[in-house]
């Protein structure tokens, strides 16, 4: 089992790295805010039911990022750790 807060530190990582993408591209800023739509969910992922909707936004996240041109700088990073955090979510169950 895959502990909670390996999982929060991973969505941390990716919203301090939206972040970074907004300020050098503001149009990413709606993909940054349905994120954080997530945040307290993320903080309290103990439970199987909010993994599975974790699980659930991370695959709609994952396709609404393919709706964004993200930096060369923060692209790839950005889809590895979406991927990660469904990897991870997975692992929990």
């Amino acid at each position: 089992m895959v502990n909670i807060e390996f999982i929060k530190a991973h969505y941390l990582q990716l919203l301090t790295l939206l972040q970074q993408e907004v300020s050098l591209n503001q149009s990413t800023q709606e993909f940054l805010n349905y994120v954080l739509l997530y945040k307290n969910k993320f903080s309290s992922a103990e439970n199987v039911d909010n993994v599975q909707e974790l699980r659930e936004f991370l695959r709609g996240a994952n396709r609404f990022a393919d709706e964004f041109s993200f930096s060369d700088q923060n692209g790839s990073q950005i889809r590895a750790l979406i991927k990660g955090l469904y990897d991870l979510l997975n692992k929990t169950i």
